[in-house]
């Protein structure tokens, strides 16, 4: 059956900590080189994906936004070592609160994770300052698209499928929320988190449909079950040799 759900399957990049040796006074560590050559390979299959999407044909302007993003990442890389227990439990308490309906501890728990992010936002906004200079917004947008797996698009889409007749100020609203969520994502480590991210703003534009109207769970089990017939009425056409 085709969802309008999606999976993920990009991971953060993660620094590696050098072992320490014994080595002569100027020579190379072989450890730390190796450590070194490991997290830039890592950080190359993180960015390979973005340049892609970009489509430089500048070999320098592609220089100067590898360069870009290898600084952010790693920079993005140490912070989250540092920060992510702290994370952790607190998306916990996020959940814990959301299972049992207590809005204002959620509210709350969101509160305490947009305090630890705040010491990020010095550096997510020389990183987006630096891609600007390079590249054009629908670029930097791209760039953002990519981080976060494209997941403005596609919640935006489902939207569609799921709530009918969705007006131009509704649908503005929801893609505002979206976008939202994405400048916050991409500081996220896992993709965990940034679909974490994403569900903090997803609660915003659920609560202002059903302010709209709209019966969200409702919808959402009308979605479900078209999709669900949709599937068994593909399985029932199709011929032996493709089941």
């Amino acid at each position: 059956m085709k969802h309008f759900l999606f999976t993920v399957a990009l991971a953060a990049a993660v620094l590696s900590s050098p072992a320490v040796v014994q080595a002569q006074p100027n020579a190379p560590a072989a450890p730390l080189a190796a450590d070194d050559a490991r997290e830039q390979a890592s950080l190359d299959k993180h960015i390979k994906p973005i340049l892609a999407a970009l489509h430089l044909s500048d070999p320098a302007k592609e220089t100067q936004v590898h360069d870009i993003l290898a600084d952010h990442l790693k920079a993005l890389n140490a912070w989250h070592a540092q920060n992510d227990a702290q994370l952790k439990s607190l998306w916990n308490e996020f959940n814990k609160a959301r299972g049992k309906k207590d809005d204002a501890a959620a509210d709350a728990a969101l509160a305490k994770i947009d305090d630890v992010y705040a010491a990020l936002k010095p550096g997510h906004a020389q990183f987006l300052a630096a891609l600007s200079a390079v590249l054009t917004p629908k670029q930097v947008e791209t760039v953002k698209d990519v981080l976060t797996i494209n997941k403005v698009k596609i919640t935006f889409n489902a939207y569609g499928q799921i709530f009918h007749g969705l007006t131009d100020e509704q649908k503005a609203f929801i893609l505002q929320n979206l976008k939202a969520a994405r400048e916050e994502a991409i500081d996220a480590g896992a993709m965990t988190e940034k679909s974490a991210f994403f569900k903090k703003y997803k609660i915003k534009i659920e609560a202002y449909l059903t302010a709209q109207g709209y019966d969200v769970k409702q919808s959402y089990k009308d979605f479900v079950a078209k999709q669900k017939a949709a599937s068994a009425a593909e399985d029932s056409a199709a011929t032996p040799q493709d089941k």
